[in-house]
């Protein structure tokens, strides 16, 4: 069964007078009006620099803690020549700060390099043994972006070797801090700065701002990515830093951009946010997971349009490389997490062999996505005892609170609420996994638990306009308290459907308005296909987006949910029976005794007795063939009304066509030319009576069997006769009469009707209509 993956709250309406004064001074949609109050915004003058912010929203650099001595130490080290060295990350946050940082530096004519971590070799963060190998190739000041705050030992270490740290970094800060330079953090304790979400290459935006002394517009198109890409809030200040970014972007600037955004399909002028989101950032951040990030930076910073096309191909295989294993990762760890051990748990750690570590966050994600459930994915590779993994939760399972108490079971480990990083013997599986049960119980998890998903709105079909998506990307750019709206379709008519993609995994299916067809794509449903068939009762959310395709754009739905009313009926109607049809645990319908005890051997569920239908356990209700009558079918139907989805292969073991029973004066007709003509020879005269009374011959037949049943007439040598004493009957309730009126009613309604009658037909059965 189709089942919702989140649960849809609809936004509340606010006051009725803002949301009017928004609506009309702002020229939006009332839902987006209403979502804008909603979200904390209380005048018109508010929501117009939203929707068009200035510069001089955003806060100067000298708020932020310790970025007087940041400036300092890094123009004494310009001043006096020394070796800077820009200490990055390998997301594309820490890229894009580092690039920020680095030209910054290069443009003050900085004796400059950078350094881009390597996942396998140096992990995340601070590394002693990296920054040995720095100090030694001569670096005499390191600055840190997008990481620093956790590395006391290594900048103690620098200290020691007498080369200073400068730190700018956004994350969590620790209970120790290291003995830096200078620490500069949007969030460091009892600092004025008033936006403490800034990611790292928006603390070194600030601090590149510091040290030229006046705006760099040039490098908000950095800033847009990296913040985009690492999640932050996309309200306040973040907000107007990615705008202007974006108008950035859409310039194309930089050649290395302009070449990536070229291979990954995306029209510059038109960029949006969810580009860089689905495009862009996963690209860069494939360098990290697959190569090394330092390739990331030189695509980001190159004025060589013949080395920014090289780079960006590289880039661009890269991700095609991760992709590639991500999908036959998840598949191997999908297989293991329907196990019957797993399927018990309420949590998951799944550990494989060989798989790659750079792309095991991606896996333990999708796992979550399919399964619901907190998920930790590790490998170890051969001949080595000690696995790494990574994992993902769910809403209402602190994973770092699950196992920061039990870290003697692991060697390494960080992370937060939701997602977190380790390595452990590979021994201590069962333990982990014992772990993370009891804590499922002690944190009251609730496997049914759905993630909430806001509803701004209704609209209609014919409501899903390009000046719609227009006013919507006005809110743009879109994130964490600045969520995309998403609609619920009132009026959602499917007409047609059809699965996309290499492997058929995505589904695009088309809504049928008043003045307008629109098309509908659903990323992932690909295998869901009979659940968007015409005549299943949906209830749809999703985002407005538009198509171009050669000049011409349309709208369209990206489908973000779906909720199914009632009983799902799918037509999968068949001409030949498969023993891969049986697998479902469902119950299976056979009237046919001889197809019943053939594939007895191939059903999951159990076959059901047609005389005394009864569901027991079972939602979901299969029709093998068809019945002899409507009747019997009906039969089913009548005593499943508990049934949740009802599946009609409706094999015709017969494969013979119903005949149409003539009309009642035809019978009359018929029956007058054999009294008048005493006796007809069928043997010469059949073709010419069929045509006389516009008849075929299989109906000619049928009339024939009708009145000898009812002794109207005998038959000897092919000579049709009256009968010497002929009695009145019912022509209508003849045996052979209603055995051809049942298989006609079965042939009309089962066999030939169209999807939507037959679906029709079936939920009216079942008393949904």
């Amino acid at each position: 069964m189709l089942e919702t993956k989140y649960e849809w709250q609809r936004v509340a309406n606010q006051d009725v007078d803002l949301v009017n004064n928004i609506q009309e001074q702002c020229q939006i949609n009332a839902a987006l009006a209403n979502l804008l109050v909603a979200r904390g915004f209380q005048s018109v003058h508010e929501v117009q620099l939203f929707l068009k912010p200035q510069l001089q929203q955003i806060q100067k650099p000298d708020r932020l803690h310790d970025m007087d001595k940041a400036v300092a130490r890094i123009t004494q080290a310009i001043k006096q020549g020394e070796q800077i060295t820009v200490y990055g990350d390998y997301d594309a946050d820490g890229m894009t700060a580092t690039a920020v940082m680095f030209e910054t530096l290069e443009s003050l004519g900085a004796k400059v390099n950078y350094y881009i971590p390597d996942r396998f070799k140096d992990g995340y963060g601070p590394n002693q043994d990296a920054y040995q190998r720095l100090i030694t190739g001569g670096t005499q000041l390191l600055v840190t972006v997008d990481n620093g705050v956790t590395g006391k030992k290594e900048v103690a270490f620098a200290h020691d070797q007498g080369v200073d740290v400068v730190i700018t970094d956004h994350h969590s800060l620790p209970v120790e801090l290291p003995n830096a330079v200078a620490i500069v953090h949007p969030q460091y304790p009892g600092d004025l700065y008033q936006y403490g979400d800034l990611s790292g290459v928006g603390v070194a935006f600030k601090v590149a701002w510091a040290l030229l002394g006046e705006f760099p517009t040039e490098l908000l198109d950095l800033v847009a990515i990296g913040e985009i890409a690492d999640l932050v809030s996309m309200a306040k200040e973040n907000h107007v830093l990615v705008k202007f970014g974006i108008q950035q972007l859409q310039a194309g600037l930089r050649p290395g951009i302009k070449a990536l955004l070229k291979i990954a399909g995306v029209q510059e002028e038109s960029l949006t946010s969810q580009d860089v989101s689905f495009k862009l950032a996963p690209r860069l951040n494939a360098l990290g997971r697959i190569a090394n990030g330092n390739e990331g930076v030189k695509l980001l910073t190159t004025v060589d349009e013949d080395a920014a096309e090289q780079l960006a191909k590289d880039v661009d295989q890269c991700n095609r490389q991760r992709q590639d294993l991500v999908e036959q990762i998840t598949q191997e760890a999908l297989q293991k997490a329907q196990a019957p051990d797993n399927l018990r748990r309420r949590t998951l750690l799944i550990v494989g062999h060989d798989w790659h570590q750079g792309v095991l966050g991606i896996v333990a994600s999708r796992l979550v996505e399919k399964t619901g459930k907190p998920t930790i994915v590790a490998s170890v590779n051969h001949g080595e005892l000690v696995a790494k993994g990574s994992g993902r939760s769910v809403d209402g399972y602190d994973l770092f609170a699950a196992l920061d108490p039990h870290r003697k079971l692991l060697t390494a480990f960080g992370g937060h609420v939701m997602a977190c990083g380790m390595s452990f013997m590979i021994t201590q599986v069962p333990a982990i996994a014992k772990v993370l049960e009891q804590a499922a119980e002690a944190q009251h998890l609730d496997a049914n638990q759905k993630p909430r998903l806001m509803i701004a709105g209704t609209l209609q079909t014919d409501e899903i306009t390009e000046k719609l998506y227009q006013q919507i990307q006005q809110l743009a750019p879109f994130g964490p308290d600045n969520e995309e709206p998403i609609f619920e379709i009132t009026d959602p008519i499917i007409t047609s459907k059809r699965q996309m993609g290499k492997n058929n995994e995505h589904l695009k299916f088309t809504l049928k308005g008043t003045r307008q067809s629109l098309d509908v794509l659903a990323f992932g449903k690909g295998s869901n296909v009979d659940f968007f068939s015409p005549g299943v009762h949906l209830k749809l959310v999703g985002k407005v987006a538009v198509n171009s395709w050669q000049g011409r754009t349309t709208p369209q739905l990206l489908l973000e949910d779906q909720k199914i009313e009632g009983s799902v009926v799918i037509d999968a109607r068949v001409k030949k029976l498969q023993p891969t049809m049986f697998t479902e645990n469902a119950a299976y319908v056979v009237f046919n005794p001889v197809i019943r005890k053939n594939i007895a051997g191939h059903v999951n569920g159990r076959i059901i007795d047609v005389e005394h239908p009864e569901l027991g356990n079972y939602d979901k209700l299969v029709f093998v063939d068809v019945p002899q009558s409507i009747a019997q079918m009906d039969q089913v139907l009548q005593n499943s009304q508990a049934v949740r989805e009802v599946k009609l292969y409706l094999f015709d073991a017969s494969q013979s066509a119903a005949v149409a029973i003539p009309h009642r004066p035809i019978f009359v007709n018929f029956y007058q030319i054999i009294r008048q003509h005493r006796q007809i020879d069928l043997n010469q005269q059949a073709e010419a009576l069929c045509q006389y009374l516009r008849i075929t011959g299989d109906q000619l037949i049928l009339m024939i069997k009708v009145f000898l049943e009812l002794r109207f007439v005998t038959i000897k040598n092919g000579l049709l006769k009256i009968s010497a004493n002929p009695q009145k009957g019912n022509l209508e309730k003849t045996r052979v009469y209603q055995e051809y009126a049942a298989r006609w009613q079965v042939q009309k309604i089962l066999l030939k009707g169209s999807t939507k009658e037959l679906t029709r037909w079936v939920q009216k059965e079942l008393h949904l209509n």
